[in-house]
């Protein structure tokens, strides 16, 4: 079936408005004005065009963004873009892996009305997606999301479009389980730029050689890389800087002991339907990821060469178990570090908290 071989990475909520003041262009240094490809409207490269959809192409050094004609947003987005880039590669080639870099420039599709991204997705998808606004598809390896430019809108005197806070920040995660779709939880609150890092995340894992396109991840590797990634608006978040809304998570649970034992934890592949459970399981693969791509790198890297080996349909319960267990040991073990890992989390918010007072 053609959605088997399809695997979604999903966002939730809407792409917002970015930091106006930087700029991009074709070759990626900086310039005055975001330029564009080609002369006015452009249409989709390859599989996706759609009748009557116009886009104009601004390009980075490694991405290419389809956009509406005269979006405001996208030099903001291209800077943020390009400055994760960057910070991605660096901490993983500082953590020992040996990563490629796509020849190609990676492509976001931004589109105006939720209508098109609709038909789009399921045009090129096969599948209804109109309850999300956005996602990253390792079937074309495109992130695809509703954008409005808000001033681009009064311009022409459109009726506007429900605004993104009236959809439920939980929407995904109260969806039912589909085939080859992970939903994203939210951080409850629609951090534009949050959710625009977390998506790059996605793409430039599967596109690092990281992960591997057409291999069934747990839930703890896909999105507790993504949200390690995830800036806030002045991008100063990242791995490097930590995730105060994950973190708060994390730590809640773990103090109500309400954190999912290891070994059911790393088999788990979809986010339950309740919305405050959603997130409570991302903020546990946001800190089971931290902790061990800085305490076992090793570990990891031998791990994710496993899981890219082996077939898909091999990726049931009982094999991920035996997969994790060859690359990390026995879980209950890894679980004593990973408590004092914990431990040591929450000593720090501590400290910090009373620093402040």
């Amino acid at each position: 079936m053609r959605q088997s071989a399809l695997f979604l990475l999903i966002a939730a909520g809407a792409l917002g408005v970015l930091c106006s003041s930087c700029r991009c262009s074709e070759s990626g240094q900086p310039a005055q004005n975001a330029s564009s490809i080609g002369n006015g409207p452009a249409n989709l490269p390859g599989p996706g065009l759609l009748p009557g959809a116009s886009f104009e192409t601004t390009a980075t050094e490694h991405f290419v963004l389809f956009h509406e004609p005269d979006a405001g947003y996208v030099a903001g987005a291209c800077r943020t873009l390009e400055y994760a880039y960057g910070h991605f590669y660096e901490v993983f080639s500082l953590a020992g892996f040996d990563l490629t870099r796509s020849e190609d420039r990676l492509v976001w599709l931004c589109f105006p009305q939720k209508s098109t991204f609709s038909e789009y997705a399921l045009q090129v998808e096969g599948m209804d997606l109109s309850w999300l606004d956005g996602y990253y598809s390792t079937l074309t390896n495109r992130v695809a999301i509703v954008q409005t430019d808000q001033k681009a809108r009064l311009r022409r005197k459109a009726a506007p479009e429900p605004p993104a806070s009236d959809v439920p920040v939980a929407v995904a995660a109260n969806r039912s389980p589909r085939e080859g779709v992970l939903p994203m939880s939210a951080v409850g609150q629609r951090f534009d730029v949050t959710r625009l890092t977390h998506e790059v995340a996605h793409q430039l894992s599967f596109n690092s050689g990281i992960q591997k396109r057409g291999v069934a991840y747990p839930l703890w590797v896909s999105e507790g890389l993504a949200t390690n990634f995830e800036f806030d608006t002045s991008v100063t978040a990242g791995l490097a800087h930590g995730n105060a809304a994950r973190c708060q998570g994390l730590l809640e649970a773990y103090a109500e002991g309400n954190l999912v034992p290891l070994r059911q934890f790393v088999v788990q592949t979809t986010v339950p339907p309740d919305a405050q459970v959603g997130r409570r399981y991302y903020a546990q693969a946001w800190g089971f990821f931290q902790f061990v791509l800085t305490e076992r790198p090793e570990n990891l890297r031998t791990y994710l060469d496993r899981l890219a080996q082996t077939r898909p349909e091999h990726h049931d319960e009982r094999a991920l178990l035996a997969e994790f267990t060859e690359a990390f040991g026995a879980p209950e073990v890894l679980e004593l570090s990973w408590n004092a890992f914990l431990a040591s989390q929450a000593q720090q918010v501590s400290a910090n908290r009373t620093r402040r007072q």
